[in-house]
């Protein structure tokens, strides 16, 4: 028995109905002698199947539980309601087609970018960063970047996986009256990373560079800045260089800028923009 199916009757119709604050509901009243209700409640069902789990559907057969039908006080049937966030969306009496059917339930259920979002969540239970991260991206991308729930657990990722500057860079995103507490608590975070990366062999390789802006020395301080997280950091120094001679000492700070590019994968937002910074130098 599918668990998203339930039969209706006194003993359970509340606390389905409390169910819909968790999960989007379609409550339908049917007859089983009532041909036309009895095939479309077999339509949802296959709906129930098909969006496995993305709501629940209820059925009230009205031959057996007629208190309830009064209590809702049907008239015809079949007459179908839509709960969501424990209100009632929609309601509409007769049976509808395939199509139709699927646009009125557009209003409860979950929109591409929430879907997205949800998987994220379960890769997050199972500790798979990168999957997260990118579903995370692709959800971020769905609501135009204005979904701040979304964003705030796209940085809070990255941070999970010590990248400062990805996160940061979410965060900034993030419209002014989203900026709560825990928008602040991941700025926090942020700090505490980024004075942890600064460690005194980078601090001493900047000064060295600082006073010998030498390719030799930029190799060096972009590495350890790239193990230590601060991956934009790195590529702007060396993209720096590549700006003024593409094959600068042999070649290598290119060959470092790309190794960096390709360590950190194309999930991370700073890959996309050196990667078209380098391509703009080449043609």
């Amino acid at each position: 028995m599918n668990p998203s199916i339930i039969e209706i009757d006194h003993q359970n119709l509340t606390e389905t109905l409390q169910l819909s604050q968790q999960i989007p509901l379609v409550l339908t009243f049917y007859a089983p002698s009532h041909e036309v209700s009895q095939n479309f409640t077999a339509l949802l069902e296959r709906f129930t199947e098909q969006h496995q789990g993305q709501f629940v559907l209820a059925k009230v057969n009205c031959e057996v539980e007629q208190e309830i039908a009064m209590q809702f006080q049907i008239r015809s049937l079949p007459t179908t309601y839509l709960f969501k966030n424990g209100q009632a969306m929609d309601a509409f009496p007769g049976a509808l087609d395939e199509q139709t059917l699927q646009q009125r339930l557009t209003i409860i259920l979950p929109s591409e970018e929430e879907l997205k979002f949800n998987q994220a969540l379960d890769f997050l239970h199972a500790e798979d960063y990168d999957s997260a991260l990118s579903l995370l991206k692709e959800a971020w991308e769905l609501s135009d970047r204005k979904n701040s729930d979304i964003a705030l657990l796209y940085a809070e990722t990255y941070i999970a996986i010590k990248k400062t500057e990805p996160a940061l860079e979410i965060l900034n995103k993030v419209p002014l009256q989203d900026r709560d507490s825990r928008w602040q608590g991941l700025q926090a975070q942020i700090e505490l990373l980024k004075q942890a990366a600064d460690t005194p062999e980078i601090q001493q390789l900047q000064a060295d560079f600082s006073k010998n802006p030498s390719p030799q020395i930029a190799i060096k301080l972009a590495v350890q800045l790239h193990q230590a997280g601060r991956n934009e950091e790195a590529l702007e120094l060396l993209f720096n260089m590549l700006r003024n001679d593409l094959n600068i000492e042999n070649g290598e700070v290119k060959q470092q800028f790309l190794s960096i590019l390709a360590a950190i994968g194309n999930t991370d937002p700073v890959t996309n923009k050196y990667r078209r910074l380098f391509y703009s130098l080449l043609y």
